[in-house]
């Protein structure tokens, strides 16, 4: 469960920003809520028509078949691929042993048989698909978008709360050298282009907490094993435990002492950075920003001549309208699980994993486990405008290469 088990407290509004089990508490109740779910704006995404290769993996069935950097896949046992994203759905379709038909610059065609592995990546190389993009849920039920430039993958979601963006990014790797990934790989705007300061951890608990979420965050670090308040810290940790202008106070420097040291423990193991990003390598964590003037931001992450860029504003509803017998039998066929997207009439986007159809009732039901105190929400039949089938992203970094066939 996400959330604590904790005693509750009287006049505390407690806020799980992203579904990420990380919480702020502050000392009386919101008329409004303050957490505002950001969304991937509608943005073109176009596949590359051919597959280019522009890794392979060591020791995998492509290197030992012969495939290399810059070839170009024609075909897969006599199927011609419609585009390079459907390359990896010919791969998985196959036996064993697949023929792939591949192009060599100006050389003539070659075939080259290759025994496939029984489990994912059965292949072991990578496409380019530059310019290709994909709408997905996270875990915990924001929406997302995988940006694809060359050897490399950028997948964000995020929301707002108490003055900070929070936007979780994973970073994937194919090319055959390490990335350190720090601030620097990002920048970003607001609404109006103004640049928007990309914020460390350390900034992140100062504004929050002033100094003592600086030293908190310090121990939940690993740098003392245990900070007295009452005790002066030492010398060599000085650095890390201040606050830029010497802020003492933060927004929440009133709040209960428990979930502070929760958010210190949470922003200390969550974060994105620092953090090494290997070949083949997926690093998955937290960024930080100060809170726009303006929307929509637009995130970029450069990984040398690549760069990845994606938007994100409120969520926008879907224009198209399905009838309620096509929605009907939308919904009866999808599983338990499917995360889904859904629009209602009065233009309220909502997205969960499906849960079931009560046709008598002609009811929609959804798993929402970061949606509130329940943990299920259903919408009549009659209040759908449109719904859709979106890609489940994984948390952390457990999934599989978004890139690797």
């Amino acid at each position: 469960s996400i959330y604590p088990k904790i005693k509750p407290m009287r006049r505390v509004f407690l806020v799980f920003p992203l579904g990420l089990s990380i919480l702020f508490a502050v000392g009386c109740a919101s008329n409004s809520p303050e957490v505002r779910r950001l969304s991937p704006l509608a943005e073109p995404s176009v596949s590359p028509p051919k597959c280019r290769i522009v890794s392979v993996m060591q020791a995998s069935p492509a290197e030992k078949g012969g495939l290399r950097v810059g070839d170009d896949i024609d075909a897969i046992n006599g199927t011609v691929p419609i585009d390079a994203s459907a390359v990896a759905e010919l791969i998985n379709k196959a036996g064993s042993d697949v023929d792939v038909k591949i192009s060599r610059g100006s050389e003539e065609a070659v075939h080259l048989t290759i025994h496939l592995n029984n489990q994912k990546p059965r292949l072991g190389a990578v496409c380019d698909l530059t310019g290709m993009r994909k709408s997905g849920i996270t875990s915990a039920g924001n929406e997302s978008v995988t940006v694809f430039e060359g050897p490399f993958a950028f997948t964000g979601s995020g929301i707002i709360d108490k003055g900070i963006v929070f936007m979780r990014v994973r970073l994937t790797n194919n090319s055959d050298k390490s990335v350190a990934v720090s601030p620097e790989l990002f920048s970003a705007t607001d609404g109006a282009g103004a640049a928007l300061t990309v914020m460390t951890p350390q900034q992140v608990m100062c504004y929050l907490y002033g100094e003592k979420g600086a030293q908190m965050l310090a121990v939940k670090r690993g740098q003392k094993t245990h900070l007295d308040q009452d005790t002066a810290l030492k010398e060599e940790a000085v650095g890390e435990t201040t606050c830029a202008g010497g802020s003492v106070a933060g927004r929440l420097s009133g709040a209960n002492a428990e979930y502070a040291q929760s958010n210190a423990e949470y922003v200390a193991s969550e974060s994105l950075w620092p953090t090494t990003l290997a070949p083949s390598g997926v690093a998955d964590g937290l960024i930080y920003l100060p809170e726009p003037s303006s929307l929509p931001i637009t995130v970029k992450a450069a990984f040398e001549s690549h760069a990845m860029t994606a938007r994100f504003g409120m969520p926008q509803a879907r224009s198209i309208v399905m009838r309620e017998d096509d929605l009907g039998k939308f919904f009866e066929s999808q599983k338990r699980g499917t995360p889904l997207r859904v629009t209602l009439k009065r233009g309220r986007v909502f997205v969960g994993k499906f849960t079931t159809y009560d046709s008598v009732n002609e009811k929609v039901w959804f798993d929402t486990p970061s949606g509130g105190l329940l943990s299920s929400t259903g919408f009549p039949l009659s209040s759908v405008r449109s719904a859709e089938v979106m890609e489940q992203i994984p948390p952390k970094a457990q999934s599989a290469n978004d890139q690797t066939n």
